[in-house]
């Protein structure tokens, strides 16, 4: 599997990193205490939530906050206590961010609590989308093209990101894979299908992206050891007024919230990933040395 890729497009930018609205409420309401802005991501096992609280001078900030977050996993009653740091943002200001050592497992519903010193706090919980079955059809053959269809089963929705990667050996023991990873967009972002979702991988097409992923010429002699495909899905109440993340829209207060005595919101998100092989000659085909061939 490649690394990580961290969600740096819109769910990043409102939900968790955006400096310039640290004071999300115009008013305070006696029965709101906190912002929540996050989401629990089973990609890693160090979560992060923006915690702001809602104070009564507009602009006050402290080097401090009166917080202690709480995720607990409903299904086992497991808790474990986030803590909190400090971070600058571009515009000068400042904020809180909570990391919390957890890595969520699809299925399950997790509630995180933002209490404050006097018992005041502002929660929200949020369920892990669960892993859909994944079929991956036999490479078809159309003239002098080679594709291959993956679908994912359960998808309700249009997904955040769908990713192919392809794996191919590295030239020293000390960097023993090269990943290509591209992002499927407009027609090559798939559809919905028979209640999933249908993307299809263009082995073919992709090589000149595969070379400019790699910054590498198109001839470039690279033997392929794999390739995947991946789809990030979003819970199911994580679906944005319209449908689309419009940062603009999102970071208004009540707009997009689910935090009961607060605003804001707490999603989550799942990768759900195949990976396979192809036989010596397909791989051939589409330009690429097979493992143990002569040209490697």
């Amino acid at each position: 599997m490649p690394k990580r890729l961290h969600l740096v497009a819109a769910l990043t930018a409102v939900l968790l990193w955006s400096g310039c609205e640290t004071n999300v409420d115009p008013f305070i309401e006696d029965d709101r205490f906190y912002t929540i802005f996050g989401y629990l991501d089973t990609a890693t096992d160090l979560q992060a939530l923006r915690v702001v609280p809602l104070r009564q001078v507009i602009g006050e900030e402290s080097q401090t906050i009166d917080a202690t977050v709480l995720s607990t996993e409903l299904e086992t009653g497991a808790t474990v206590e986030w803590q909190p740091e400090r971070i600058e943002y571009s515009d000068g200001s400042s904020g809180f961010v909570f990391r919390g050592a957890l890595r969520p497992i699809p299925g399950f519903t997790y509630r995180i609590d933002v209490v404050r010193s006097d018992g005041a706090s502002a929660s929200a919980q949020t369920t892990i989308p669960p892993a859909p079955g994944i079929a991956v059809s036999e490479p078809e053959i159309a003239v002098a093209d080679v594709f291959q269809r993956v679908f994912w089963e359960d998808i309700p929705a249009a997904p955040f990101r769908v990713e192919i990667w392809y794996r191919f050996m590295g030239v020293t023991p000390s960097d023993p894979f090269l990943d290509a990873v591209l992002t499927y967009q407009d027609v090559k972002f798939g559809q919905a299908r028979n209640g999933g979702w249908e993307a299809i991988v263009r082995l073919t097409e992709d090589r000149l992206l595969v070379a400019q992923e790699l910054d590498v010429s198109e001839d470039a002699a690279l033997t392929l050891l794999g390739v995947g495909a991946r789809l990030t899905m979003s819970d199911d109440a994580w679906r944005p007024p319209g449908g689309v993340f419009d940062r603009e829209v999102l970071v208004q207060p009540g707009t997009f919230s689910n935090v009961d005595n607060g605003f804001g919101f707490l999603g989550a998100v799942n990768q759900f990933t195949a990976e396979w092989t192809l036989t010596p000659e397909l791989t051939e085909r589409i330009g690429y040395s097979f493992p143990g061939s002569a040209a490697d």
